[in-house]
């Protein structure tokens, strides 16, 4: 007869980090200089003082301030370049395991799945569409525009939707909602491997893009000389003990593999470009243990750091 090993529990929590603020956009640069706002004037001075007040001028400049037209906007003059800071929006939510609910359909296109209940779901919730869920299970993420009847509509649809089936089989496809900010795993067997799934969403106009980044504190483990391996293969099996995290979505960076946590930041994310809308990526972590690995609480953090590309 096959020996099972149970763990008691397995519990991740997740961390937000920013290296983001104050961020100047640069009109002009070279090797060793660059020039945040330029102005060609004939006076001025960059503090004006007197006992009660001062004041940055300019003096010569014409037609400054705030320009636009259907497609394009300019912000002309010095002195406009002052309150000029690239702006960068992180945020992310984890699968939160009590709002699983079936699906009957799911709409690429249309932008839009059929679920058997919506009760869990408001607009603006995120939400993830996961089907064959476990360790070779495929998933779509968006966020919710409407909700008509039993068919929730979503602004657009990431991870890897493409690969979905219109028609799932049943049994095993559930949609989340994705708000949440620890992950539990419950209890494990070496007949049954986990994942959970955590969506991150960005938006900024730093003209270089941004690179979202992955770590830990330490090891998954339940003593320092307990703790589950790290994937090493590219994949985490059913029956192995092994522990990693893979990541879908169209800025999504290190894909097509399992990889294993690092103390070390590991980047998922990355954009050389302005996200003028929300880009998002989908990170999957997948469990699996065998019947050597010992029994415990086993716990550890996961850090994401975003930063502007300079």
């Amino acid at each position: 007869m096959k020996r099972v090993r149970y763990l008691q529990y397995v519990s991740i929590f997740i961390v937000l980090s920013f290296i983001i603020v104050n961020l100047h956009v640069f009109a002009m640069t070279s090797t060793n200089y660059q020039i945040n706002w330029d102005s060609v004037n004939s006076g001025g001075d960059e503090a004006s003082t007197s006992t009660n007040y001062q004041l940055h001028d300019t003096v010569g400049e014409q037609a400054t301030g705030i320009s636009s037209s259907t497609n394009y906007s300019i912000s002309a003059g010095y002195r406009v370049g002052d309150g000029e800071q690239a702006q960068l929006s992180f945020r992310i939510g984890t699968q939160e395991d009590a709002t699983e609910v079936a699906y009957s359909a799911f709409n690429n296109a249309g932008l839009s799945v059929t679920v058997n209940s919506t009760s869990s779901f408001s607009v603006d919730d995120l939400i993830g569409v996961v089907e064959n869920k476990g360790l070779s299970q495929i998933f779509a993420i968006g966020k919710i525009l409407s909700i008509q009847g039993a068919d929730v509509v979503v602004d657009q649809w990431d991870g890897s939707p493409g690969s979905l089936s219109a028609s799932p089989s049943g049994g095993d496809d559930f949609v989340f909602r994705l708000n949440g900010n620890s992950i539990n795993f419950g209890t494990l067997s070496s007949s049954s491997g986990k994942t959970s799934l955590t969506a991150t969403r960005v938006t900024s106009d730093a003209q270089n893009g941004y690179t979202v980044y992955v770590s830990e504190d330490h090891d998954l483990r339940y003593t320092i000389s307990d703790s589950i391996r790290g994937v090493t293969d590219g994949t985490v099996s059913l029956g192995s003990e092994e522990y990693g995290w893979r990541v879908f979505g169209s800025s999504a960076t290190s894909t097509g593999s399992d990889y294993s946590f690092s103390t070390s930041t590991q980047a998922i994310q990355h954009s050389d470009t302005v996200a003028a809308t929300e880009e998002r990526v989908g990170l999957e972590y997948k469990i699996s243990i065998d019947n050597n690995t010992p029994a415990g609480n086993y716990s550890h953090l996961v850090y994401y750091t975003v930063t502007a590309n300079y």
